[in-house]
């Protein structure tokens, strides 16, 4: 099995910039140890990977609700968010069906112009998904904060 460095994750990376932007606004934070922040730091970074992993398992089901529920009912056809939304991947298919090119730098063209055209989609279905998990590594490093600091914290 492959061993996975939490300190490397996006999430870590995320709390721990969190983390210091409230030892900025609390000095009891800035008197702690580097190991008892760095210990607030990694709990707060587990407790937000098991949320995250609640929140995933939740938010599959529902996008793919959305997709087939409401993007594929042939009841929302005439309606204009679903006929962008569809016109954004129907727009991807000749670059995927076509030539790609022989050549390396054609090939990763192709990938950049598929990825450029399907960005506002994947950003409509992505982004309900990450800030739902910012906001509960916020709720979660504040609970880590007053549990390492007792009542000194706010």
């Amino acid at each position: 099995m492959i061993k996975f460095d939490v300190r490397k994750s996006i999430q870590y990376r995320y709390i721990k910039y969190k983390f210091k932007r409230e030892c900025l606004k609390n000095e009891a934070l800035q008197n702690l140890s580097e190991d008892e922040k760095e210990k607030i730091l990694m709990k707060a970074t587990k407790n937000t990977r098991k949320i995250t992993w609640l929140i995933i398992t939740i938010y599959i089901p529902v996008i793919c609700w959305f997709i087939f529920g409401f993007i594929g009912n042939s009841k929302y056809v005439d309606n204009t968010f679903v006929k962008w939304f569809i016109g954004i991947y129907e727009s991807t298919f000749p670059l995927v069906n076509g030539s790609w090119g022989s050549a390396w730098y054609e090939k990763k063209g192709t990938v950049l112009t598929i990825f450029i055209k399907l960005f506002p989609a994947l950003i409509i279905q992505v982004a309900p998904l990450f800030i739902s998990m910012m906001i509960a590594a916020n709720k979660i490093l504040k609970k880590e904060i007053k549990n390492g600091m007792g009542d000194n914290c706010f």
